[in-house]
């Protein structure tokens, strides 16, 4: 029997007598009065009771089991959010050690590594790893994709993944709030979604980087750079399994970037799509560069429209209306063309 067990065991004779006294539970429990003492003080410690003058009293266990869940949680997502710190603290050391490598005494253990410099290394360095073969998966973040976005319009260049992808592809794109929600962000990454690609919005990506195939990995010489002007693609499937941990930890935090029609697009949808995915207010706000007054006031035009009085109901009231309207697109693609 493991420790957890036996104090819920403990616990429930204590509940179900509602026993007052240590003297009284160590009877019941049949434990001398010194270890009832050492078991009543560890289930005071978790909040599922409490000892004053004598007297135990008793809180409910589902609510003393809510606060100790979310103490487990909050605990695993410090954690977590530590150790990709601590790995991207890593990151920015890489480039210069991979140099070193390269010019040190590798002839047995030689590792591909290509290396580009320029305002456009970045796309440049994609273009020509993604050449060699159609990848059926690409993870990129983009941080800054104005650079990029404005040269595809110069252009009137679709998605690159209508004729460069591998059938069955596994396309994803995690590009920033701010971006997905500019004009330009909105007019190119309908043409990824429409190509097959996923796209989220994250409120502050790390760094501009991508994985493909598993195999093939881009970072920048700094990391954390968001659009960068000198990049290394390393084919390593050892550091792209990495890589790739720590992008699908960024993925899960980001946002879905779904199809609408921005016609039909009102002030408030941006900074709710964010509130409804777990954001704060204010959070939200910084995330699409609005000021705090500028987020309240948004948020009380959309209460005011939907005609609720908290956040709470504002909420389900916007995302009811949100499967209404992508509901009439679906069964109306003429009238709603598919955007993001």
């Amino acid at each position: 029997m493991n420790r957890t067990t036996e104090l819920a065991e403990f616990l429930d004779i204590a509940l179900r007598r509602r026993i007052e006294t240590i003297a009284e539970l160590a009877e019941a429990t049949g434990r001398s009065v010194e270890a009832t003492e050492q078991e009543v003080s560890r289930l005071s410690e978790l909040g599922f009771l409490s000892l004053a003058d004598g007297v135990i009293t008793y809180r409910r266990p589902d609510a003393t089991i809510a606060d100790v869940t979310h103490q487990i949680l909050t605990g695993l997502s410090h954690d977590l959010d530590s150790s990709i710190a601590k790995t991207q603290g890593i990151l920015r050391t890489l480039p210069k050690l991979l140099q070193a490598w390269q010019h040190g005494n590798t002839d047995a253990h030689d590792l591909p590594i290509d290396v580009m410099h320029g305002p456009f290394a970045a796309p440049d360095m994609y273009r020509l790893q993604a050449a060699r073969a159609k990848p059926r998966a690409s993870y990129s973040c983009l941080p800054d994709t104005r650079p990029l976005f404005e040269v595809l319009r110069a252009a009137n260049y679709g998605s690159y993944w209508e004729d460069n992808a591998a059938p069955g592809h596994d396309i994803r794109m995690i590009v920033s709030a701010a971006d997905a929600n500019s004009e330009l962000g909105r007019s190119q990454i309908t043409y990824e979604i429409d190509a097959g690609s996923q796209v989220r919005m994250h409120p502050n990506p790390p760094s501009f980087f991508w994985i493909l195939d598993q195999t093939s990995v881009g970072i920048p010489f700094t990391w954390g750079e968001a659009w960068p002007s000198s990049v290394m693609s390393i084919q390593s499937p050892t550091l792209a399994a990495t890589m790739t941990w720590i992008y699908e930890r960024i993925w899960e935090e980001a946002v879905p970037v779904t199809g609408h029609n921005h016609s039909w697009e009102n002030p408030w949808d941006p900074i709710l799509r964010l509130m409804n995915s777990g954001m704060t207010m204010e959070s939200a706000s910084t995330a699409l560069g609005l000021t705090a007054r500028t987020g309240r006031r948004r948020v009380a035009d959309a209460m005011r429209h939907y005609g609720v009085s908290s956040q709470f109901s504002l909420g389900a009231a916007w995302s009811a209306s949100r499967e209404h309207a992508v509901g009439a697109a679906s069964l109306n693609p003429t009238r709603h063309p598919s955007a993001i």
